[in-house]
């Protein structure tokens, strides 16, 4: 069993820097909460937009449920420089020289006096090197990387939703001993509705001044019409039957969710019925208190992948 909440990175080195420049990483962020379906939103670098479907399909293969994001993005490790050296690792210096010298033909078709400086040749430097160290590559060029910071990046995800499916799985176990104890103690207390009815009925005839034999055909139909109403037998083996089936469930590999919140509704509509037939305050509590429970079990499942 697995939950739908979790976070996952991974990271690959992207072939094709500069020579003598940092190698440049691709980063993968994954991260999930609790949805109906699956809900998959892919969020890359513009040059990289024409990758989205697949790198929807890795996460696809691997979950089932949940919204779920995955980012990627470019990492450059000489971004972290700064000042000369940053400059220094990225300059070109024939786009510099290149650039100067059309700098210098332009002014002198214009008939503008020229003067360089080291200013102008700073910022010619930081132009000529950042358009050739920051373009990200191709989709093409990219993709091996990419495919492999992905698939990192989810299968840690899936791993830390299995890791918190089975803290999941112990607490709804937990849960699911409480109802079946409170199950076998309204039980025995079904029987006990009737004769208390029986008596309560004899003191209301006595109360009207009717003298009724308790074996009178009257009254022993009344008592048997109302054990028939408050018969729960049918309830009480059905909620045995779903406990059961919510245990084999949790058991199971796969996505759940949706069979355990079935379930749910199932239990609950038994309780109902139990409370509602229940002529005992004994019963009426614990099925109260089931009830408070199961509303915890259904908050919980609605985690469950």
């Amino acid at each position: 069993m697995k939950s739908m909440t979790g976070y996952g990175t991974g990271s690959a080195p992207l072939a094709g820097s500069a020579a003598g420049a940092p190698a440049r990483e691709v980063f993968a962020e994954a991260s999930s909460v609790n949805r109906k379906g699956l809900e998959l939103a892919v969020s890359l670098p513009r040059e990289w937009n024409a990758l989205e479907g697949p790198v929807s399909e890795l996460g696809r293969a691997k979950l089932h449920r949940g919204a779920v994001r995955v980012t990627v993005t470019l990492r450059d490790p000489s971004a972290l420089k700064s000042g000369a050296e940053a400059i220094r690792s990225k300059w070109d210096e024939t786009a510099v020289m290149a650039a100067l010298g059309q700098l210098k033909a332009l002014a002198a078709r214009a008939n503008v006096p020229f003067v360089s400086d080291t200013n102008l040749l700073l910022r010619l430097a930081q132009g000529s090197g950042s358009e050739r160290e920051t373009a990200a590559p191709t989709p093409d060029e990219a993709w091996p990387a990419i495919q492999v910071a992905v698939t990192a990046a989810v299968e840690q995800l899936a791993a830390s939703r299995q890791k918190e499916g089975a803290a999941l799985k112990r607490d709804l176990a937990e849960r699911l001993e409480i109802l079946g104890r409170l199950r076998v103690e309204i039980a025995p207390l079904a029987p006990a509705s009737v004769a208390r009815y029986r008596e309560t009925l004899h003191a209301r005839l006595k109360q009207i001044g009717l003298e009724i034999d308790l074996n009178d055909e009257r009254v022993l139909r009344e008592i048997a019409l109302f054990a028939d109403r408050c018969d729960i037998t049918e309830e009480l083996t059905r909620l045995t039957s779903h406990l059961d089936q919510f245990q084999k469930i949790m058991a199971e590999d796969g996505a759940v969710g949706r069979k355990l919140d079935f379930l749910c509704q199932e239990i609950g509509r038994e309780f109902n019925t139990v409370g509602s037939k229940a002529q005992h305050l004994d019963i009426t509590r614990r099925v109260l208190e089931a009830k408070n429970e199961l509303e915890r079990i259904r908050e919980q499942v609605q985690n469950v992948e």
